[in-house]
């Protein structure tokens, strides 16, 4: 049944007619709306007060959450290369490519977990799986102060991939679930910024502990690093238990009344996504197995990997420790320019995209900087140069939000192609890249990768990736997106 809202007249418009009244609004204003003007604006126009005030509640509970969770793991995935420059590599006798093996667990642990993970929150509600997986985490980070061989390092590294698998896919597919096509990219970018403070702030935290923590109750600086973190993710988890909405069809967020849980889903239908629960059977591996979406966003996601541009920071530590004439402090902080680069990318992109309703035009011009940065790592020798090109590469971190945006506006009629998706394109890309940085950046032929052609192959993957994301990708989603478009309209059991 629907919601009724008074008129100012005193008449009732249900939610459908309100909605009516709306459209007519939006149009009106729209049409009195410069182009220019377009571009500052953050809600759709025509949009009610009503539900601007929805859409803020939305998304600062899904944001804030989502973005605490991917930056405390992110803040990890960042801490094992500062705690190797830190004093790591000399307490434990590390050596040879034992910080690349430290790269390999983790991923291994990603790849075990993350399509099932997301799959088990959709059936155990994520506002209850989610913070266990964030408490387990937490615990195994706890773990890792008190290793003191490289090999319970690794032990500790396959458990915190597998414990944070969820993190990443499952914030992408939140909010593929909540919000519209126009409004998923800029929000993924969002999301994934919290990803980049995380990066930067580890290196910021190490350096801070390295002046007033070191030594203390006989621990070094690194493992007072590892304790803070799993401090720090207690509020976290409990913030979640509260605040995760779990999905439209079910939500009993106390942040939401009634009439905003049935606009809510409203919304997502006006969209023509799909709000229902995900069903299990042979109908849901047919259409994972003949849908174009796995396919067509893993490989562009496996191209991705294979830039490397994701090692670059640690790289980037790694060469300037190469120099013998930087103190810890500067090896730590001055990598994090590529955060600073990084955000800025994140926060344009995004936008720009959703302004525009095209992806491939932002993808093309950030894949030419990626190439030129890879291009002058690969022949430049020049300290200054290089220092140039590894910020350059901060460009690299919109494709992970916009390669998952791109998928949830492709997926939109699926929630269970979107959730099998979006960890899928993560997994294969782990996969892939998991032996090949481990054979073609090995920590041994640190920092030019001389030997294994690193970045011969790096500039390779980068033209690649330019290629399928401004071209492949967006021929696909034309041909196979307007058949799928066609489907849903003849098919009743979709119509929404």
């Amino acid at each position: 049944m629907s919601a009724v809202t008074n008129n100012p007249d005193g008449s009732s418009l249900s939610n459908k007619e309100e909605y009516v009244v709306s459209v007519s609004s939006h149009k009106q204003k729209e049409a009195s709306s410069s182009g220019f003007a377009r571009w500052f604006q953050w809600f759709e126009p025509g949009t009610s007060p009503k539900e601007k005030k929805l859409i803020l509640k939305l998304q600062f509970f899904i944001l804030s959450y989502s973005m605490l969770a991917y930056f405390l793991k992110y803040l990890d995935q960042t801490n094992i290369s500062n705690a190797y420059v830190s004093g790591m590599k000399e307490d434990l006798n590390l050596n040879g490519n034992q910080l690349s093996w430290f790269n390999t667990f983790f991923n291994i642990g990603t790849i075990v977990g993350s399509i099932p993970a997301v799959f088990l929150a959709n059936y155990f509600r994520p506002r209850y799986f989610l913070p266990i997986m964030d408490l387990l985490w937490a615990l195994t980070v706890l773990f890792v102060y008190k290793c003191s061989t490289a090999n319970q390092i690794y032990v500790c590294r396959f458990f915190l991939g597998l414990f944070e698998s969820a993190t990443n896919p499952f914030g992408h597919v939140m909010l593929g679930s909540w919000f519209k096509s126009n409004e998923v990219l800029r929000l993924g970018n969002l999301y994934i910024i919290a990803g980049i403070i995380g990066q930067a702030t580890s290196s910021y935290i190490q350096s801070g502990l390295q002046s007033s923590m070191e030594g203390r109750l006989g621990l070094h600086a690194y493992q007072w690093m590892f304790i803070f973190e799993a401090c720090l993710s207690v509020p976290i988890i409990i913030y979640g238990l509260f605040v995760i909405p779990d999905y439209p069809y079910n939500t009993q967020a106390f942040y939401l009344n009634e009439w905003e849980r049935k606009r809510a889903k409203e919304r997502l239908e006006e969209d023509g996504r799909v709000t229902k629960k995900i069903s299990y059977n042979l109908d849901t591996l047919k259409e994972i197995t003949f849908s174009w979406q796995p396919y067509v966003f893993s490989i562009g996601y496996c191209l991705w990997t294979l830039t490397a541009a994701s090692y670059m920071l640690q790289f980037f530590e790694v060469y300037l420790k190469s120099l013998k004439k930087y103190s810890i402090s500067y090896i730590n902080n001055f990598p994090t320019i590529i955060s600073g680069v990084n955000l800025v990318t994140m926060l344009s992109s995004g936008y720009i995209a959703d302004k525009m309703n095209r992806r491939w035009p932002v993808l093309m011009v950030v894949g030419c900087l990626l190439t030129v940065s890879m291009a002058i790592l690969l022949k430049s020798h020049d300290e200054g140069v290089r220092k140039f090109g590894y910020c350059l590469t901060g460009v690299y971190g919109c494709y992970t939000p916009m390669l998952a945006g791109w998928c949830n506006i492709s997926c939109k009629k699926s929630l269970v192609l979107r959730s099998f998706t979006i960890p899928a394109m993560i997994v294969i890309g782990t996969i892939v890249v998991t032996p090949y940085q481990q054979h073609v950046f090995p920590s041994s032929d640190a920092p030019y990768y001389e030997k294994t052609q690193g970045m011969r192959y790096a500039i390779a993957f980068t033209v690649c990736l330019l290629l399928w994301t401004s071209i492949a990708i967006p021929l696909c989603d034309y041909y196979w997106g307007n058949k799928d478009d066609a489907k849903v309209k003849k098919d009743p059991e979709y119509q929404l």
